[in-house]
C-alpha cells in the first residue's frame, strides 16, 4: 500500500532536499562549453568594435560637405589616401577631404559619415566626386555600438549555444567557467525487458526507457551514464544503484517502483539510504519514488514509458535544471490554450494528458489524445500535456488551459 503524497507536496520534498545541490564549476576552453551552462557573469573589457568601422566599400567624409550634392552638383572633395584593412588611420579627415576606406576599415579621425563607392566619381585630379548626400553615421559602426566597457554581455545561468560563443569570441574570451555537466545513471529493472537490438519472444518487450530518459537527460545538457536493463533481483538491483551512486550526480530507476514482490526499487533505495516518498497522486505515475542516498537524488519511476515520461518531465527536469545552474532558461514552454473538446477527470489525483495544438474556428486550440500508460506512439505525434487537478471534475469545451509544451 503507497502512502501517497501530492504533487505539491512531492515537489517540496524534491527541492527542500536537493534545490541547493550543484555540481562543482570548472573553466573549459569556449568550444567545449558549447551545451554547457555558464557559471560566472561575462562583463566586457573592452569595446565592441573597437573603432568606428566603415560598413561599406566607399569614402569617409565629413557628412556636413555632402549635404545637398547630387550627380549634377557633386560635391568635390580632395583625395587624402588609403586606409588598409587591418591598419590604423594615419592621417585624419578635415573639412572638403574625404579617404578611401574597404568595408570593415576604420575610419579617419574627423570623419563621420561614409558614401557608397558607386556613388563617387575620380577626376584623376586628386579629387573625388561624391554624387550623394550622407548623414552623420551613415554607413559607420561607431566604437561602443556593439558593447561598451563595464557592459554585463551574458549572464551566470545561461545555457551556451553558437551564438554566446561569437560573443565571447568577440570579447577575446577563450576559456569560460561553467558548471559542470550533471552526471546522471539510468537504470531500467523488469523480467520482461530485453535490449532494443533483440526480437521479443513471449511477453518480452524491448527496454524503451532507458533510451527514452537517456535522450531526455541529454536534451538537458547532462553527461549520461545509461547502465541499462538491470533484472528484478533486489541484490542485482542494490549493487547497480551502490555502484551509480559512488560515480554519479543522480539515478534515475525505472521499473520495480510499485509494491509487488518482485518490485525491487524501493527495497534497494530503502536498504541503500533514505525513502524520502513512495507515491505521488498523480495519473500516470503513482508509484513514483524518491530517496535520498549519499546526498544524491534517486528516483524511481513507473515501468510504463509514457507515464515514466510525464514524472520525469514534471519532478526529474525540474531538479536537474536546478542542480544544473540553469535558473530556469531552459524550461519548457508553456502556453494558455482553450480545449477544443470536453475532457471528464474524476480519478481523485492529478491527471496528466498528452495534447495536440490545432486551429478550429480561426483560433489555435488544444485537443486531448487518449491513450494507456503502457502505450508510446502517441508520444511522438503529441505537442505537450495538460495537467488536470486532483479536484477538478473535467473541463469544459472552450475552458482554458495551460499546456506544456515538448
Amino acid at each position: 500500500m503507497l502512502t501517497v503524497k501530492t504533487s505539491a507536496e512531492a515537489e517540496k520534498i524534491i527541492f527542500d532536499t536537493f534545490g541547493k545541490v550543484s555540481v562543482d564549476v570548472e573553466e573549459v576552453k569556449i568550444l567545449d562549453s558549447v551545451g554547457c551552462i555558464l557559471a560566472e557573469d561575462i562583463i566586457s573589457k573592452e569595446d565592441v568594435p573597437g573603432f568606428n568601422r566603415s560598413t561599406v566599400d566607399g569614402f569617409a567624409v565629413k557628412a556636413a560637405d555632402t549635404f545637398g550634392c547630387s550627380d549634377s552638383v557633386p560635391a568635390i572633395l580632395d583625395f587624402k589616401g588609403e586606409v588598409l584593412m587591418g591598419e590604423a588611420p594615419t592621417f585624419e579627415i578635415e573639412k572638403d577631404q574625404c579617404a578611401y576606406v574597404p568595408t570593415g576599415g576604420e575610419l579617419p579621425a574627423g570623419a563621420d559619415a561614409m558614401v557608397m563607392l558607386e556613388f563617387s566619381e575620380d577626376y584623376g585630379d586628386g579629387t573625388r566626386a561624391m554624387l550623394k548626400p550622407s548623414a552623420p553615421g551613415q554607413y559607420v559602426t561607431f566604437k561602443g555600438d556593439d558593447v561598451k566597457v563595464g557592459q554585463a554581455v551574458l549572464k551566470s545561468g545561461v545555457r551556451l549555444s553558437a551564438r554566446h560563443i561569437a560573443a565571447l569570441s568577440s570579447l577575446g574570451y577563450s576559456k569560460v567557467k561553467v558548471y559542470k555537466k550533471l552526471k546522471v545513471a539510468v537504470i531500467s529493472t523488469g523480467d520482461e525487458l530485453i535490449d532494443v537490438t533483440k526480437n521479443p519472444v513471449g511477453a518480452q518487450i524491448r527496454d524503451i526507457n532507458s533510451y527514452e530518459l537517456s535522450a531526455a537527460l541529454i536534451e538537458l545538457g547532462c553527461e549520461v551514464y545509461r547502465i541499462g536493463i538491470v533484472v528484478d533481483e533486489l541484490p542485482l538491483l542494490e549493487k547497480a544503484v551502490k555502484d551509480a551512486v559512488s560515480s554519479c550526480d543522480m539515478v534515475v530507476v525505472s521499473g520495480g517502483s510499485s509494491v509487488g514482490v518482485k518490485d525491487a526499487t524501493f527495497k534497494a533505495y530503502d536498504m541503500l539510504g533514505d525513502v524520502l516518498f513512495h507515491g505521488i497522486a498523480i495519473k500516470p505515475g503513482k508509484p513514483t519514488i524518491l530517496a535520498n542516498i549519499d546526498g544524491k537524488p534517486c528516483f524511481g519511476l513507473p515501468g510504463h514509458p509514457l507515464a515514466a515520461f510525464y514524472v520525469f518531465s514534471l519532478f526529474v527536469k525540474p531538479l536537474v535544471l536546478t542542480m544544473s545552474g540553469d535558473l530556469g532558461k531552459s524550461k519548457s514552454l508553456k502556453k494558455t490554450l482553450p480545449v477544443a473538446l470536453s475532457i471528464p477527470s474524476n480519478h481523485g489525483r492529478e491527471e496528466c494528458m498528452g495534447v495536440k495544438l490545432i486551429e478550429k474556428d480561426g483560433r489555435e486550440m488544444v485537443e486531448p489524445v487518449y491513450a494507456k500508460s503502457g502505450l508510446v506512439s502517441n508520444l511522438s505525434t503529441i505537442d505537450g500535456f495538460i495537467r488536470i487537478s486532483r479536484d477538478c471534475e473535467g473541463i469544459s469545451q472552450g475552458d482554458e488551459v495551460e499546456v506544456e509544451l515538448f
